[in-house]
């Protein structure tokens, strides 16, 4: 890997060892662009979309970045089980625990946008089990509960 990475937001040690690790049990390459990428949305508090993520590389880059090439950036972390997409928002996030391969349920607010990454293994084989009784051969199973979290709750009964 070169020395010279592009300025990219601040990378915890712990997570570039991560994705160092992730990707060299995967046989992969974590190339400049990708680690860049990858820092950028554990900058983020929320998800962001491909075009949000590009203004933020673009402006700490200082310089236009093509939009494919970040779409196969996100494509590659995505793959390598280091980012999500969630579906009713074509928003991206980091992975609250790459450590192991799973399908993730998610829990988005309706009102500040965060999001909650949970693990509901019971519900995955409840879903997998219903499509199987119907025929039907699931490739991706995604569940995203939209709502609010408790803070936003808390505000809204206040």
């Amino acid at each position: 890997m070169p020395d010279q990475l592009p300025p990219m937001a601040p990378l915890a040690s712990r997570w570039r060892k991560l994705a160092e690790t992730t990707c060299r049990e995967k046989s992969e390459r974590l190339t400049p662009a990708r680690l860049a990428v990858y820092a950028e949305l554990l900058a983020c508090t929320n998800p962001v979309s491909a075009y949000e993520l590009i203004a933020l590389l673009e402006s700490r880059q200082n310089r236009k970045i093509a939009p494919l090439t970040v779409y196969r950036q996100l494509d590659f972390l995505m793959r390598i089980g280091l980012v999500h997409r969630l579906q009713s928002t074509h928003a991206y996030m980091v992975c609250s625990h790459p450590d192991h391969v799973h399908e993730s349920q998610f829990l988005l607010c309706s009102a500040c946008g965060s999001v909650d990454e949970v693990e509901a293994n019971g519900l995955e084989k409840l879903l997998t089990q219903i499509a199987d009784e119907h025929g039907f051969k699931s490739d991706n199973v995604v569940v995203e509960v939209k709502g609010l979290c408790i803070d936003c709750a808390k505000q809204e009964q206040a």
